[in-house]
C-alpha cells in the first residue's frame, strides 16, 4: 500500500525521463536480487543432496559406483585396450562395492552389475595372459570373498550391419539399437549426412519455440584433437574421430530466474534428438559431457570459438565404425525404478 503511494507520488512529481530511469534501475536490481536468491536456492539443494561434499546415502554411493564401473566398461570396449588399464579406478570401484554391501545390502542391481564388470576385467586380462598387479588382484579377490553368485559381465560385441539394421524399423527397435560407439575407421563422413542429421534434430521441442540450441561442426583433425584433449573424456578413441559436433545453448532467449535452467533443458533434448538423427544416418557417435570446471570452460571457449552468450551442452564425436566392434553394456534400471504412476 505505502509502496504504491510512493510510486504514484514519484510519478507525479518527477520528470518523465528521471522517473523512467529510476524505474528501470529499480527493476534491474529487483530482478538481480531474485536471480541471486534462485541460485542460492539451487546451491543449497545441490550441496546437500549431490555427492559433491559427502557420500552419506545409498543413492550417492551407488551413483559413484556407476560412474566408476562405466569407466572400466569404456576401457574394455576401446579399439586397442591398454592391458592393466584403470588401476586406480578399479581399486576404488572394488572398495566402494564392498562398502555398499557392508553399509546397505546386495539387492541393488547397479552394485551387482559393477561386480560383474570387475570380474569381466579379470577375465579379459586372463584371456590375454596378462598378469594383473598384486594390489588389483587383491581387491578382485576381496570382491570374490563376498560370495555373491554373479557372472562376469562381458561388453557387447556387435557387427556394423547388426548395429544399423534397425535404423528404418519401428521406433522401439530403433531407440534400443542406438548406443555410444568408441571405435571408428579412417574414413570420411560426407558432410551432407551430418547436415541431414542436423535438419532432423531441428524438430526438437523448445520453450515457446525459442530453439536455443546451436551446433558447431568441426572437420579439421588438428582442431578436433585440441578440443578433445581439453575436454579430456575421450582417451583411447578421440584421436579416431572424423567429425566433432559441439552443442551449445543461447542464453539470450531466456528471461527470468525461473528459466535459469532452460538453456540446459532444451539443449539436452536437442542433443538426444541429434544422437537419434546421427544413428538414422548410420553415423557412429559418442556423446561427451561438458560439465566443465571454470578453467576448462574458459579453455574450451577459446578453442571452440563459441559466442560469449552461449553455454556448453555436450560434444558428439562422430565416425564410421569398423565391421565389428564392442559397445558398453551400461546396465539400465527397470522402469519401475525410474518412473512413478501417481494416482489420486
Amino acid at each position: 500500500m505505502i509502496r504504491n503511494i510512493l510510486k504514484k507520488t514519484a510519478k507525479q512529481i518527477l520528470p518523465v525521463g528521471v522517473y523512467s530511469s529510476i524505474k528501470q534501475k529499480w527493476n534491474y536490481w529487483a530482478r538481480k536480487k531474485k536471480l541471486k536468491a534462485a541460485y542460492r536456492y539451487d546451491l543449497k539443494r545441490f550441496s546437500k543432496y549431490s555427492d559433491t561434499l559427502n557420500t552419506d546415502s545409498s543413492q550417492k554411493l551407488v551413483g559413484k559406483i556407476i560412474r566408476e564401473y562405466h569407466v572400466v566398461e569404456k576401457g574394455l570396449t576401446m579399439p586397442e585396450p591398454r592391458l592393466g588399464f584403470g588401476r586406480e579406478v578399479l581399486i576404488t570401484l572394488a572398495e566402494d562395492c564392498i562398502e555398499y554391501v557392508n553399509r546397505y545390502n546386495t539387492d541393488e542391481p547397479q552394485l551387482l552389475h559393477a561386480i560383474g564388470v570387475i570380474l569381466e576385467y579379470e577375465t579379459f586380462h586372463s584371456e590375454r595372459k596378462f598378469q594383473l598387479s598384486d594390489d588389483i588382484q587383491l581387491w578382485i579377490n576381496k570382491i570374490k570373498q563376498l560370495k555373491l553368485v554373479i557372472p562376469a559381465c562381458p561388453q557387447k560385441e556387435i557387427t556394423k550391419e547388426d548395429f544399423f539394421k534397425y535404423t528404418e524399423s519401428t521406433f522401439p527397435e530403433f531407440a534400443k539399437s542406438r548406443a555410444s560407439v568408441r571405435n571408428y575407421l579412417n574414413e570420411d563422413i560426407p558432410l551432407k549426412k551430418i547436415t541431414q542429421a542436423l535438419a532432423m534434430a531441428q524438430t526438437t521441442p523448445s520453450q515457446c519455440n525459442r530453439q536455443c540450441w546451436r551446433s558447431y561442426v568441426y572437420t579439421d583433425k588438428n582442431q578436433i584433437g585440441a578440443i578433445l584433449q581439453a575436454q579430456g573424456g575421450n582417451r583411447g578413441f578421440g584421436h579416431l574421430a572424423n567429425k566433432l559436433i559441439v552443442i551449445t545453448s543461447e542464453l539470450g532467449v531466456f528471461n527470468y530466474e525461473g528459466e535459469r535452467n532452460g538453456a540446459y533443458i532444451d539443449g539436452g533434448m536437442y542433443a538426444m534428438n541429434l544422437l537419434y538423427a546421427l544413428h538414422y544416418e548410420k553415423i557412429a557417435a559418442c556423446i561427451l559431457n561438458c560439465s566443465n570446471s571454470i578453467e576448462k570452460d574458459i579453455k574450451l571457449r577459446e578453442l571452440c570459438k563459441i559466442k560469449k552468450t552461449e553455454v556448453f551442452i555436450a560434444m558428439i564425436v562422430c565416425g564410421i565404425p569398423p565391421e565389428q566392434f564392442k559397445i558398453a553394456t551400461s546396465k539400465r534400471y527397470e522402469i519401475d525404478k525410474t518412473n512413478t504412476i501417481v494416482n489420486h
